[in-house]
């Protein structure tokens, strides 16, 4: 099911000689070709038909549209003939919604008839709703979050997802153009000139690869067409944001066509930071395409797709969430403005920050029909990014601790497959081979003296009063709020830092990951239709994987130049603080190992074989043309790994993760094709649950021992004789985990970690979302212009947003709105649009944490206040 964005009605006229609507109430046929998201891809990716510019039918020649045409492109045919005879039409048919085509079984399928939860959003809904990231779709998917952030990207559904870490892998797979991608900073690349979004819930495992155990998101873009057309769009709106678009397709010769696209995107950030002056999440991004396609027969198609990407953002629009007195009082000291508020649009960070990141890839695509009517498919790609990350990792004016976490990423792969044609039996079957290549940098450099970190956290404090007192929390609250004492500590720092010329380096932890992945898979899925009723699908993916790990962790003492740590545990030596004593490395590192609980130099190289067997069946029943039902059991499947961010040699390998789902579900039509209803109902039952816990600077991936996912998800659109779009998608989801014992503890709280979160709620699963869609169009006087106009309301329960179910970073329930205006010639030769995007300035976290090494301290980002953006588009 698709619910247009923003409640505005897509749209675009067949050309015609003549007015579209000859009578008065004509114009609702037209409604369809705007009420839902259109994927009409077939086996080529074809365009729906529609007459080229300015043709007309011969006059001698009855008007006849091809047999796949969409129903309301017929209908409007109807229209105009029955204007033409002497006597007009006794009836007119009543609007009705487009079918939706999408490949969610890698075979162009309705989407009515596919037994998956599965969304699917148009290429023109993208581009004419100015759906500029994920952010904005995933506010109209059921159960889908999404972070389209260049800094720290994440991807979650159905509460399952991967945090940030290098070395952990999505569990919601990407792929564009069929193409799997393993990182989240791909989340963006994709949006570019689509035909397509597919968002499919649930493992996907059997067909899009074992990392996929919470579903998968498929970019489709545009094809190249036959004949010549340029269209684009310029846009300009609130925080001095600018964004231009061309895209451009045509022939080379009879065989040959080409499509291009390109993107130049500039924005100034929402977010000023008092102490460097500058406002901060300025963003410069581009990226363009160029698709070429030669078809030198009907049983033949050879395609070459060349992307690339830059992204570039300045600052990282993070701010304090919450600070303790004492924290607060000491960051006063650098900068009189600092603030906890999260919602002041401020930041206060000390280090410039930002993002550069680089992205190049090339698909070779061959299509082959074979005598028997199944189709051979080959997909060649070869990827490689570079990206570049600088974060002020204490979130603070005061110079502290910065981060470095860089990314080199090459990847190849090869998909040979086999496609039957549809009939009694269909099936797909295939070889799958990826190999990975990742190095990554996680290198932080701290700034102060230990006893100056010890003043300034109060940790040594702390821990004296929670290991002495009777009530532990009392005291740790007044250590944490005396404000008295971290202005005291600021001064102390800010007084040695001025009388050396500046801050300089005190202490720096290096970490090199680099490993090499090596992913090898025969697939296959087979649907029997046993009657004209029933149909049977049985699946399975076989996947062998090799990873190996060559990883060094170094600790260097900036002020000596000596290289490891002169810190033990346990006591020994001389004792340093709660523990910890000088070790038998004089003038090594003695910060890191103390701030950082276990942290010690190593090296360590390694491999991991994983060989397993994704299942998947399923059972669907068509009541008739218009309803069926469906039930499946799926196996999820996400490889074991390794830790970008290790600490000790104890916190290198975690191991994989496994999924179990079962799903009941029922789509239907409803009033003769103007109405539809999905509901599917889920749970899914996980064993080693991957998770990554946030340990003071870096986020440390490991297993939480099982989990419960469970849940009802529902899609529904209905159009009105008064042409009035109603769209209504949602999900009620409990995600809860059944078993973990070792998970991480809130900052206040004063017990040893680990903590018991068994029985509490999985991060990032709000309780209820849904999405309503309201929107309008109308074509005055048979005028030749169309206007629009729509509303959006979205509404989250409140969420986590920690690992560690932190009271305090939580996102707010709440609703925010969406508005969109516009006109558009009855051609589609030019559009004037209007949007606007959380008009209500609903106040909303967008992720929050704990702010490293200030314990009790928070910091994160908030969805920006209302912005509002005027476009203009062309189109010939």
């Amino acid at each position: 099911m698709t619910i247009p964005i923003r409640g505005v009605l897509p749209w675009r006229a067949a050309a015609s000689p003549k007015p579209l609507y000859p009578i008065p109430g004509a114009r609702l046929l037209l409604l369809p070709l705007f009420l839902t998201t259109m994927c009409t891809a077939t086996a080529q990716s074809e365009e729906p038909w529609q007459p080229a510019d300015g043709e007309a039918q011969a006059a001698d020649a009855p008007s006849q549209a091809p047999a796949d045409a969409p129903l309301d492109v017929i209908a409007v045919q109807k229209v105009e003939e029955d204007d033409a005879s002497p006597e007009p039409p006794a009836k007119r048919p009543p609007p009705v919604l487009e079918e939706i085509v999408v490949t969610a079984q890698k075979r162009p399928e309705d989407i009515q008839s596919v037994p998956l939860s599965v969304t699917a959003i148009s290429g023109d809904n993208l581009t004419e709703m100015n759906m500029g990231d994920m952010n904005e779709v995933a506010n109209h998917v059921p159960n889908l979050d999404v972070l389209a952030i260049p800094t720290f990207p994440s991807i979650y559904m159905r509460g399952l997802g991967s945090s940030y870490n290098r070395g952990f892998e999505q569990s919601v797979a990407l792929l564009i153009d069929e193409v799997f991608y393993g990182r989240a900073s791909y989340i963006n690349q994709g949006l570019l000139d689509l035909d397509a979004v597919e968002v499919l819930r649930g493992p996907q495992g059997t067909l899009f690869g074992k990392n996929s155990s919470a579903g998968a998101i498929h970019f489709r873009t545009a094809m190249p067409e036959s004949d010549f057309s340029t269209k684009g769009d310029v846009l300009l709106g609130s925080l001095d944001s600018r964004r231009y678009r061309l895209i451009s397709t045509g022939p080379l010769g009879d065989t040959l066509n080409w499509r291009m696209a390109l993107l130049d995107e500039r924005r100034d950030g929402d977010i000023h930071n008092t102490t460097t002056g500058v406002n901060e999440e300025n963003r410069d991004n581009q990226s363009g395409r160029l698709r070429l396609q030669w078809s030198p027969d009907q049983n033949l198609a050879v395609g070459l797709t060349l992307n690339a990407g830059f992204v570039g953002q300045d600052g990282p629009g993070a701010q304090l969430t919450k600070a303790r007195d004492r924290h607060l009082a000491a960051m006063l000291v650098f900068d009189p403005q600092t603030s906890d508020d999260p919602y002041d649009e401020r930041s206060a960070m000390d280090h410039r920050a930002g993002v550069d990141r680089e992205t190049y890839d090339s698909t070779l695509r061959a299509d082959w029909t074979l005598d028997s009517g199944t189709v051979l498919t080959s997909i060649s790609n070869y990827a490689w990014l570079d990206e570049i990350v600088h974060f002020d990792a204490d979130a603070s004016p005061v110079p502290f601790l910065v981060l470095d976490n860089n990314e080199r990423l090459r990847q190849f792969s090869q998909e040979l497959r086999l496609t039957s044609e549809p009939g009694e039996l269909e099936y797909v079957a295939g070889a799958y081979f990826l190999r990975n290549d990742l190095n990554a940098t996680y290198d932080i450099t701290d700034y102060l003296e230990l006893t100056e970190i010890l003043l300034i956290t109060g940790e040594a404090e702390r821990i004296a009063c929670i290991n002495t007192s009777s009530d532990p929390k009392t005291c740790q609250d007044a250590i944490l709020d005396d404000s008295n004492s971290g202005r005291a500590a600021g001064e102390t720092i800010q007084a040695r830092m001025s009388a050396q010329g500046g801050a300089s380096p005190v202490e720096t932890s290096l970490t090199r990951f680099g490993q090499l992945t090596d992913s090898a898979a025969l697939f296959g899925q087979a649907t029997w239709h046993f009657s004209e009723a029933w149909g049977l699908t049985l699946g399975a993916r076989l996947n062998y994987e090799k990873k190996s790990l060559d990883v060094v962790h170094r600790l260097i003492n900036n002020q000596t130049g000596v290289e490891g740590s002169n810190v033990t545990s346990g006591g020994q030596g001389v004792p340093l603080l709660g523990g910890y004593g000088l070790g038998n490395n004089p003038g090594g590192s003695i910060i890191f190992p103390i701030i950082i609980a276990g942290d010690t130099p190593f090296s360590a190289q390694r491999d991991r074989h994983d060989l397993n067997v994704i299942p998947k069946a399923s059972l669907q029943y068509d009541f008739d043309d218009s309803a069926m039902a469906y039930a499946s059991v799926a196996q999820g499947y996400k490889s074991g790994g390794y830790n970008a961010q290790p600490v000790n040699d104890q916190q290198i390998e975690f191991d994989e993760e496994n999924a179990l789902t079962y799903e009941i579900g029922v789509k239907s039509t409803w009033l003769g094709g103007a109405a539809r209803l999905n509901v599917s109902a889920f749970r899914t039952d996980f064993e080693g649950l991957q998770v990554a816990t946030f340990n003071g600077v870096a986020y440390v991936v490991g297993n939480a021992a099982s989990a419960t996912i469970q849940g009802i998800e529902y899609e529904g659109m209905l159009i009105t004789p008064l042409g009035v779009l109603l769209g209504l998608n949602g999900a009620y989801t409990d995600a809860h985990y059944d078993d973990f014992r070792t998970a991480p503890c809130a900052a206040e709280v004063t017990d040893a970690p680990p903590c018991d979160l068994s029985g509490r709620r999985l991060r990032l699963a709000p309780r209820i979302k849904s999405t309503l869609v309201t929107g309008w169009q109308v074509q005055p006087f048979d005028l030749p212009v169309m206007f629009s106009a729509g509303v959006t309301a979205s509404y989250t329960s409140e969420v986590a947003l920690a690992t560690d179910l932190d009271p305090i970073d939580i996102r707010e329930g709440g609703t925010t709105f969406g508005v969109q205006m516009g006109v558009r010639s009855i051609l589609d030769r030019w559009h004037v649009s209007l949007f606007g995007d959380n008009v209500s300035n609903q106040e909303s976290l967008a992720a929050a944490q704990d702010a490293p090494a200030y314990r009790g301290s928070h910091f994160g980002g908030a969805y920006p206040f209302a912005i509002y953006e005027l476009e203009v588009g062309f189109h010939f």
